[in-house]
């Protein structure tokens, strides 16, 4: 198992992951991909992929062989859109496949894109009606689903089991999940303080939690990633298009 191969920031969303063959098109309309070759079309990620530079190739493949679909976190009522945004940025960096979202009837947005670097362009995110509902969903295909919340009950993050798919479920910074949220989970979890603070910031505490879990997940599993090929190749074509599609748009205008 090996670390995500490392690259320069700057080629990730910019111009440089397209060959100077696909920016040279005309600039009459953006939106409208280049002539098609050998009969593929242009809007396929088959078309895209030779277009690619050998550097940001690189950088999808290694990307989607470290994707964990098995690792996830809920959302669930976030009021501040800056910390749903620097949560979706974390889980995206840790390599995580998806997050769950519940909306908050007050928030203005999914995701700020100054906090989250299109990082959620990157990820699926599945929105829910409520809490509950994405915790009986997710145990029902298999995960098991800790909120974080202080109560007595309530594991060390540290002691979450890794041996199965597990998802995180953050509540609303001031309310936490909901009752019956709770009831809907199979346990909860806390961050131990060594301050005389109770608690972290939920985006630092998703970090911290899903940090320690994809880490553990990733060493009982004895390799990066857990897709199976048919959704690696499924993946690899989306960033194909997304590398295509962001690296036109922020082509250099003259």
């Amino acid at each position: 198992m090996g670390p995500v191969t490392p690259v320069d920031p700057a080629d990730l969303p910019g111009p440089r992951g397209l060959t100077e063959e696909v920016l040279r098109e005309d600039e009459g309309d953006a939106g409208v991909a280049p002539a098609s070759a050998a009969g593929v079309a242009p809007a396929s990620a088959a078309f895209y992929w030779p277009l690619l530079t050998a550097e940001r190739k690189a950088r999808i493949e290694s990307v989607v062989e470290a994707r964990l679909q098995s690792v996830t976190v809920v959302l669930d009522r976030l009021l501040d859109p800056h910390n749903t945004a620097a949560i979706l940025r974390t889980a995206e960096g840790l390599g995580l496949a998806r997050v769950h979202v519940v909306a908050h009837e007050a928030a203005d947005g999914i995701a700020h894109r100054r906090v989250t670097q299109d990082a959620h362009k990157w990820l699926e995110v599945e929105p829910h009606a409520s809490g509950a509902q994405a915790a009986r969903r997710l145990r029902e295909s298999g995960f098991e689903v800790w909120a974080g919340h202080l109560d007595r009950a309530a594991r060390l993050y540290s002691e979450l089991p890794a041996d199965r798919p597990v998802a995180l479920l953050f509540g609303n910074e001031h309310e936490g999940p909901s009752p019956e949220t709770l009831a809907a989970c199979t346990g909860t979890f806390r961050i131990p303080m060594a301050g005389f603070t109770q608690s972290f910031n939920v985006s630092v505490a998703a970090g911290i939690a899903l940090a320690h879990l994809a880490g553990a997940r990733r060493r009982l599993l004895g390799r990066p990633g857990d897709l199976s090929e048919e959704a690696r190749v499924q993946l690899r074509d989306r960033f194909t298009l997304l590398a295509a599609k962001l690296a036109r748009r922020m082509k250099p205008r003259p």
